[in-house]
């Protein structure tokens, strides 16, 4: 099965792509009357790019951010965006048969999980939290 490939998303969603500085923010989506921007900070690491990348383009897709939004709207707003883009990147379905077969050799590390799923070790915490909350078993 072909995973989800955020610059392929990208090239066919039409958004303007940028690096920029963006006073430490890591990324930030802009819908402007000429369409919408991607900025990604240029300090980011390749797997850091691809996940900030995935989580702009569904910020674009779900059109909910700055200004309009509140600040609780955008708290919420912000994890609902992860767990979208994080889902696309590692599937629950996916992570789920990676964590069966390699749990058959030994216990298995969020890097484990970093390493097959191409994510950042930020990335692959945020995912076993999120997927823990899911099976309703919270990380020690």
């Amino acid at each position: 099965m072909t995973r989800w490939n955020p610059w392929r998303a990208l090239r066919s969603s039409g958004a303007q792509f940028w690096f920029a500085s963006l006073d430490g923010d890591r990324g930030r989506w802009i819908r402007g009357p000429a369409g919408d921007e991607i900025l990604l900070a240029p300090s980011l690491t390749r797997q850091e790019r691809r996940e900030v990348l995935a989580h702009e383009l569904v910020h674009a897709e779900r059109g909910i951010g700055w200004p309009v939004a509140t600040p609780a709207t955008m708290e919420l707003e912000e994890e609902r965006v992860w767990r979208i883009a994080l889902g696309r990147l590692a599937p629950s379905e996916e992570v789920e048969a990676f964590l069966r077969r390699r749990g058959t050799v030994g216990p298995v590390t969020v890097a484990d999980v970093a390493e097959e799923f191409d994510l950042s070790p930020d990335g692959a915490a945020r995912l076993a939290r999120l997927l823990a909350v899911q099976v309703g078993r919270l990380p020690p």
